[in-house]
């Protein structure tokens, strides 16, 4: 378990409230730092502020898909030295084969199909985070 200093920023990206509200007290029942977005846009200005070390992304977005939110990111770090890449756990109940097969392709650390529990986040978190 990451300790009350562990420096861990975590974007949460869910549009939907109750399930974003979780997430993020969940991790930060974790002792990490934890910010949410319900839309892409604003996702994308809280990276550049945030600089997380992980990313929790819905890929169904009222403004846009999860996945071109991730390809506006990975273009930000490919511009800018300054940017890193966080690693990414796709949140979605979207578990089709065509999604995994672009989770693969986006290199996303971990695949988690909605409805989950917060012990499931727990341990998805740690193992990718390696906590």
């Amino acid at each position: 378990m990451a300790t009350l200093d562990s420096g861990i920023k975590v974007l949460v990206l869910e549009d939907t409230q109750e399930l974003a509200e979780i997430l993020v007290e969940t991790l930060r029942g974790m002792n990490l730092q934890a910010e949410s977005k319900s839309h892409g846009r604003p996702a994308l200005d809280l990276y550049e502020q945030l600089q997380p070390d992980l990313m929790m992304l819905d890929i169904a977005l009222p403004d846009m898909q999860g996945w071109k939110v991730l390809d506006a990111i990975k273009e930000k770090v490919h511009n800018n030295p300054d940017y890193k890449l966080p690693k990414v756990i796709v949140i979605t109940a979207y578990g089709d084969p065509a999604n995994r097969l672009m989770g693969k392709l986006q290199d996303v650390a971990e695949y988690l199909i909605k409805p989950f529990t917060p012990t499931e986040i727990e341990k998805v978190v740690t193992r990718v985070m390696g906590l």
